[in-house]
């Protein structure tokens, strides 16, 4: 019976790890062939920076024809919709009779596996290869390929010794998109990296990228005020002579943290060292503009410090504001679906704000101030001080 090998994934993009993962396995498990097979919809990944299924097929096929004992293959790709590894194989077994599989994945998802669509289908079906890098990676894929072995008896699960490969397309992506392209050049394949620059991939992330993430993953509701925001802000960057396309990104991304509850918040703050003020620990909500903006950064590539700094502030202000973040306060504050009472009356404020954006900032803080005392609620100092600022020059006109 032929032994095939087959190493999925987005390939976005396919770099040397895949590469030298697919030649291990081929050569510890004696493979006639390792088929590079990109993946379609995956359903457990977000869709963001997504290259299209061409671009990755055409990638995947440059590398494939590099080694005679790879080849590419497009089945997920020509499958609808959602796809998952247990159906996939199920078509391939029928296909192939006289194969015996051999799923080949990296040492995380192995780990993961468990928690897969129809795991013991898979191990029915194929073969499963999980390969872990020297040290904890190794030792925690052994563990969990021996904790698979003992709870299917029946399936063949393996581990590839693989030589240390420390890049993940992820970063590949981040230095593209960050402008230090050249730092990961040596784990490309030349003919990617080449295809990569002509077609100007990975080049620059737009509103519409962040507009199309955030509609999957804000609630209905949210998703429309954030476009809004961003909308209203992109309006008062033009009367103000900025950037409408920074304007509109930061509007766009300013509650990507929001959907979180408030004890996430302060635990995700405290995970990537955020830091947190007492105020904050009790009212977790306040942290989604400082966590939100850590999210932008790490997760939608933005590196504008001053897009990053809009975000964070967005809800309390800060004294001495830039004219970006003025703007994304104010955009928050007055965007068309909200309904607050204030004084003056909410489109008053919208009017002033064309004319005199610092007035506009001194009413919405006086509003804001006097809805959190009429409320019983506690004030974050940073509106405070922020408010103090405005007062000071509003008031003694």
């Amino acid at each position: 019976m032929k032994k095939i090998g087959i190493l999925g994934g987005t390939f976005n993009p396919i770099h040397k790890g895949h590469l030298a993962l697919g030649q291990a396995a081929m050569e510890q498990y004696d493979l006639e062939e390792v088929w590079l097979m990109p993946s379609k919809l995956p359903p457990h990944k977000s869709h963001f920076a997504m290259l299209s299924e061409e671009h990755r097929l055409a990638m995947t096929a440059l590398v494939a024809k590099e080694n005679e004992k790879f080849r590419v293959s497009d089945y997920e790709l020509k499958r609808g919709g959602l796809t998952y590894t247990a159906d996939t194989l199920e078509l391939l077994t029928k296909a192939y009779p006289d194969v015996k599989f051999y799923f080949i994945v990296g040492g995380d998802s192995l780990i993961k596996f468990k928690s897969w669509r129809r795991p013991e289908r898979i191990l029915e079906l194929a073969a499963l290869l999980g390969a872990g890098r020297a040290g904890y990676e190794a030792e925690a894929v052994n563990e969990a390929a021996e904790g698979l072995r003992r709870q299917f008896p029946k399936a063949e699960v393996g581990t590839v010794i693989l030589p240390d490969h420390p890049i993940s397309s992820n970063e590949i992506r981040t230095a593209f998109y960050t402008g230090e392209k050249e730092r990961v050049k040596q784990f490309l394949p030349e003919t990617v990296w080449e295809y990569l620059i002509t077609n100007r991939l990975y080049d620059k992330i737009t509103f519409a990228d962040l507009d199309e993430e955030m509609q999957t993953i804000l609630p209905g509701k949210r998703y429309l005020h954030s476009v809004a925001v961003a909308h209203l802000a992109a309006a008062y960057a033009v009367s103000l002579g900025h950037s409408p396309e920074r304007a509109l990104i930061a509007g766009i991304l300013h509650d990507c943290a929001k959907a979180y509850p408030d004890e996430q918040l302060v635990a995700d703050c405290d995970k990537y060292a955020i830091s947190v003020t007492e105020v904050e620990r009790r009212n977790g909500f306040l942290l989604h503009g400082k966590l939100g903006a850590f999210y932008a950064r790490t997760k939608y590539f933005i590196t504008d410090g001053e897009i990053l700094s809009a975000i964070s502030y967005h809800t309390t202000g800060r004294p001495g504001m830039t004219d970006l973040e003025k703007i994304v306060f104010l955009a928050d504050y007055l965007e068309p679906f909200r309904t607050q009472p204030t004084e003056p009356e909410l489109n008053e404020i919208r009017r002033i704000a064309f004319e005199d954006i610092d007035k506009a900032v001194y009413l919405a803080l006086k509003n804001t101030l006097r809805y959190l005392e009429s409320r019983g609620q506690e004030t974050d100092m940073t509106t405070a001080e922020t408010f103090e600022e405005y007062r000071i020059k509003y008031e003694n006109k």
